[in-house]
């Protein structure tokens, strides 16, 4: 099995994954060969079912750690820009305005970088906003596309107010 594709460094790393597989897998069976002697010793011990409850005592079963909760995505320039536009407009506001005003202030503020990254910031901030932390609500309009607004322009039923409609819609 020759490749020459692999480099001497690949090579070295793929050795150095399989020797900690490999030394995964010892402690794995080593583990499993203690705790089957141990259970065996207990079965010959105790062989009548009456024991079952302390025997399920002695071995409990480990459970996965609990992940804590994730802290809030950290507010940045960008999001602060964008909720503001859209504070200030007091409507469902388009992409398309948010880019065109979200422009504007950041050269003010001097974070613009060029045309395409501003806009990906801008998309980045968008879906960190409506998805992540829930400051903003993603409204369908007429047209392809979304506009974006504060959740508490949000109905019970989850349709935007009529007060913060915007024209096109």
């Amino acid at each position: 099995m020759t490749n020459n594709s692999l480099t001497t460094s690949d090579i070295m790393d793929l050795i150095s994954d399989y020797k900690s597989e490999i030394r995964k897998l010892s402690a794995k069976i080593s583990f499993c060969e203690n705790r089957i002697f141990e259970l065996e010793n207990i079965l010959r011990t105790n062989s009548n079912s009456e024991n079952f409850i302390s025997i399920a005592a002695q071995f409990p079963r480990y459970r996965k750690k609990e992940t804590n909760p994730r802290k809030p995505y950290p507010l940045s320039s960008w999001d602060k820009i964008i909720l503001d536009i859209i504070s200030e407009n007091e409507k469902a506001t388009l992409s398309k305005d948010i880019y065109d005003k979200a422009f504007k202030k950041a050269k003010e503020v001097g974070i613009f970088i060029d045309d395409i990254k501003s806009k990906a910031k801008i998309n980045q901030c968008l879906v960190k906003l409506a998805n992540r932390r829930s400051d903003l609500v993603k409204v369908k309009y007429g047209g392809r596309g979304y506009a974006y607004c504060l959740p508490e322009w949000i109905n019970e039923n989850g349709i935007l107010k009529k007060e913060y409609k915007t024209d096109i819609e």
